[in-house]
C-alpha cells in the first residue's frame, strides 16, 4: 500500500440546499467521498488594485506581516518521501485526468494529459479559491468546495498560499502530506488543475509566527511542498508573491529589489527540483522596466495580472503585446471579477454577473491570439476581509465570490456554469 495515500472513512456527503441541487445535478453523478475536518495552517491574501496600468502605487491591503528579506535562499533538501511522479495512485490519475507535462510556450501553455503525449493548449477557466485568511479550512471544506468547481465547469483554481492540509501539535508548520495528496489527486481526477501560490513572508523567507496557532514557519518552507508534489498531475504552475508591487514601501524598505532578489531565489530553487513553470503576480499590467525585470529573471515563465478595471479590460492585451513583443509570454489574468454588493450596502449581484460575462467574453476572444485565461476572484465569499470597499470597479472585498460564504449560487455562478460548460 502506498504509504501518501490517505485511506479515509466513506461518510455521506452532508445535505445540501433545496435550491441548490438542480444546478449540481448535471455535473455529479457519481456519489463523493466526504472526508474529515482537519488542521491546517495558510495565508493571508492581498486585494487592492492599480486604477490604470502605469500606476506607480496603489493603496496597500491587508497582508501578513513584513518579511525579513535573507540573501541567499538555498534549496532545502528533499524530504524522505516518494515523488509524486513515483507514486502509483498519482501515475493512475494522471492516465486517465491530470497532466503530464505543462510548459510556456510562446504566448501560448502548452499541455499533454495522462499518456497522451499530443501537446495542446490550455486554456484557463479558473477562480481563485481560499476559505480564510491563513487558508486554515481547505481540508475541511474541500470536497464541497469541489463540487461547486464541477458545477461551473472550471478547469483550474488558483490558491494564494499552498493548497494542503497541516499537522496538529508541531511548533514549526508541517505538513500533512496523505491530506494534502489526497486533495491534489481528487482535483487531477476531476481534471481541475492548480496555480499553487506561495507568500514570501511565510513560504519563502520563513521565521514568522503565525499568531493564529502560534507555530513558526520555517525557513524556505515553499520548497517541502515543491519537492514533494514536483511532478503532481494536479500541478500547473508555482507561483510566488501576490501584487508586491503594491507592498514595496510595507513589506521591503521601499526597495523593490529586494523581493525581486528573493522572486529570483525561489524561482531558481523551484525550477531546479521541478518542470512546472515558475510565476510571479502583478497588480495591473507592469511598466516597461517592471516587465524587463521580471523577464532577467532565469526561470520565470509568465507574469500574471491582477486586473480590475470594469467590465472591460480597455487596452490591456494589445499593451501586453506589444510589451511582450521582444520576449513573447501569455496574458494570463490571475485576478478579475466583481463584488456582488458595492459599498452602500445594495445588492449588485446582477451587475456583478453582467460584468463576469463581459470579462470572459473579452478573454476568451484573446486565447488564439494573445492570452490563455484566467482566474476569477473568487470562488466563495469571504468574510474575514470585511466591509472593506474598493470602489465601484471592485465594490466590497467581503461578496467578490460567484458562491456565498455557505455554498450558494449567486447569480454570477449560473452564467459561469453556461459559458464554460
Amino acid at each position: 500500500m502506498n504509504p501518501l495515500k490517505p485511506t479515509l472513512p466513506r461518510l455521506p456527503f452532508p445535505r445540501l440546499p433545496a435550491f441548490l441541487l438542480p444546478m449540481l445535478a448535471t455535473a455529479f453523478a457519481a456519489s463523493v467521498t466526504f472526508v474529515a475536518p482537519a488542521a491546517a495552517g495558510s495565508e493571508s491574501i492581498s486585494l487592492r488594485r492599480s486604477p490604470s496600468p502605469e500606476t506607480a502605487a496603489a493603496p496597500p491591503a491587508a497582508h501578513a506581516p513584513a518579511p525579513v528579506p535573507t540573501p541567499a535562499l538555498a534549496p532545502t533538501p528533499a524530504l524522505a518521501l516518494a515523488p509524486a511522479s513515483a507514486c502509483a495512485d498519482a501515475g493512475e490519475i494522471a492516465t486517465h485526468h491530470g497532466l503530464r507535462s505543462v510548459k510556456v510556450e510562446g504566448r501560448k501553455i502548452i499541455i499533454t494529459r495522462g499518456t497522451d503525449t499530443t501537446p495542446v493548449d490550455y486554456k484557463i477557466k479558473g477562480v481563485c479559491y481560499s476559505n480564510d485568511l491563513d487558508g486554515l479550512s481547505f481540508y475541511e471544506n474541500f470536497e464541497r468546495d469541489l463540487m461547486l468547481l464541477k458545477a461551473i465547469h472550471a478547469n483550474s483554481i488558483r490558491t494564494f498560499r499552498p493548497l494542503a492540509a497541516y499537522k496538529e501539535g508541531t511548533e514549526t508548520v508541517e505538513l500533512d502530506y496523505e491530506k494534502t495528496r489526497h486533495m491534489l489527486d481528487r482535483l487531477a481526477e476531476a481534471g481541475i488543475s492548480v496555480t499553487v501560490g506561495f507568500d514570501s513572508a511565510r513560504d519563502i523567507v520563513g521565521g514568522v509566527r503565525d499568531e493564529a496557532t502560534g507555530r513558526t514557519f520555517r525557513e524556505a518552507f515553499y520548497m517541502d511542498y515543491i519537492n514533494v508534489f514536483a511532478t503532481h498531475p494536479a500541478v500547473l504552475a508555482w507561483a510566488f508573491g501576490n501584487e508586491y508591487n503594491y507592498k514595496y514601501t510595507e513589506w521591503f524598505d521601499g526597495d523593490k529589489n529586494k523581493w525581486l532578489a528573493i522572486l529570483a531565489g525561489a524561482v531558481k530553487n523551484a525550477r531546479t527540483a521541478s518542470p512546472r513553470p515558475a510565476a510571479v503576480v502583478h497588480g495591473e499590467l507592469p511598466g516597461e522596466t517592471e516587465l524587463r525585470e521580471y523577464q532577467a529573471i532565469p526561470g520565470l515563465d509568465l507574469v500574471m495580472l491582477n486586473i480590475y478595471r470594469g467590465p472591460a479590460f480597455g487596452g490591456l492585451y494589445k499593451d501586453w503585446a506589444a510589451r511582450t513583443q521582444a520576449a513573447p509570454m501569455p496574458a494570463v489574468l490571475a485576478e478579475f471579477g466583481r463584488s456582488s454588493m458595492d459599498g452602500k450596502g445594495n445588492d449588485t449581484g446582477a451587475l456583478q454577473a453582467e460584468w463576469i460575462g463581459k470579462m470572459w467574453a473579452e478573454i476568451e476572444s484573446h486565447f488564439d491570439g494573445t492570452g490563455a485565461g484566467g482566474y476569477l476572484f473568487s470562488l466563495k465569499d469571504e468574510a474575514w476581509k470585511g466591509d472593506s470597499d474598493s470602489g465601484p470597479n471592485i465594490g466590497v472585498e467581503s461578496h467578490l465570490g460567484i458562491f456565498t460564504e455557505d455554498g450558494r449560487p449567486k447569480e454570477a455562478a449560473r452564467v459561469l456554469m453556461q459559458l464554460w460548460n
